[in-house]
């Protein structure tokens, strides 16, 4: 499983699922977090964030394919339960539109479903992710002071927990036994990028002398949508510098398209700090 997706060779059919069931994580992580925060309030404030995130993209669909009825919760709700796949465990996530559909509208949407092409199904799914960072950023300073922090810290610990996860999952080597810290934590923000289809032609660079690499590419689905701002690269830029401080690097924004144009963006990862003996502090 793990040289599939070095190889970037996963079907786009399982791709599909796991961007949709990636969406569905983040919200349950984000609903989470600000529980210390929001309370009782914070599945339904995800909830009616989801909701205005399906909303926008009902519009876009509609606007590729005529066939869609014009936008009501309904129509909203039984299209993107049956694209996202949703589960039971994630019914919450459809509050704001009615909860969940009915049978009738479980095969409605299927219906719907079944005309996209597979790819069309993933990269929409994908799409999810940064329109989600969107809404949040727009809605939730409302309700909470300081959100736009609260979210950065919400991706960076996100990010940390992730790393972990993938690490233990492909079995990959730890620093100690020989792994090298910048190819760990590539190979890791590669495994998501690939999934949410973020730079798909990408390179890469690393200095094995002084642990300090790069990664290049062309960008992500989220920076040209109606509503994202450079601010959005450095707040969802604090889940992939979650992924490397596990490995002791600092992840560098070094070039974006919002704000440095061009055609390609760029990170930078450095050693974050060292031990007595020089080598990067890390948690694998």
């Amino acid at each position: 499983m793990r040289e599939a997706y070095r190889r970037e060779l996963i079907p786009v059919a399982l791709l599909w699922p796991q961007a949709a069931a990636g969406v569905h994580d983040w919200a349950r992580g984000i609903a989470k977090e600000l529980e210390p925060h929001l309370g009782e309030r914070a599945r339904p404030a995800v909830a009616e964030l989801m909701a205005a995130v399906y909303r926008r993209r009902y519009d876009v669909l509609r606007g590729r394919h005529d066939w869609l009825p014009e936008r009501d919760d309904d129509a909203v709700r039984d299209l993107f339960a049956a694209l996202t796949l949703v589960s039971k465990r994630n019914h919450w996530l459809f509050a704001a539109l009615g909860g969940p559909p009915s049978a009738v509208g479980k095969a409605r949407g299927a219906a719907w479903v079944l005309r996209f092409g597979m790819k069309e199904r993933w990269v929409e799914c994908a799409t999810h992710l940064g329109e989600l960072l969107i809404t949040l950023t727009d809605v939730l300073p409302k309700e909470l002071p300081r959100a736009r922090g609260i979210v950065a810290s919400i991706c960076f610990a996100m990010g940390e927990r992730y790393a972990k996860r993938v690490h233990r999952a492909f079995g990959l080597p730890s620093v100690e036994s020989g792994g090298d810290p910048v190819e760990l934590a590539i190979e890791i923000l590669r495994v998501g990028e690939y999934v949410f289809h973020v730079n798909p032609d990408h390179w890469s660079g690393n200095d094995t002398a002084t642990h300090e690499g790069y990664l290049e590419g062309d960008a992500c689905l989220w920076w040209s949508r109606p509503g994202w701002t450079r601010g959005h690269c450095g707040i969802f830029g604090q889940f992939q510098a979650g992924v490397c401080s596990v490995f002791g690097l600092k992840y560098l924004l070094a070039k974006t398209i919002p704000k440095h144009g061009g055609d390609t963006c760029r990170v930078t990862l450095t050693p974050l700090k060292r031990s007595r003996e020089g080598l990067p502090v890390h948690a694998c």
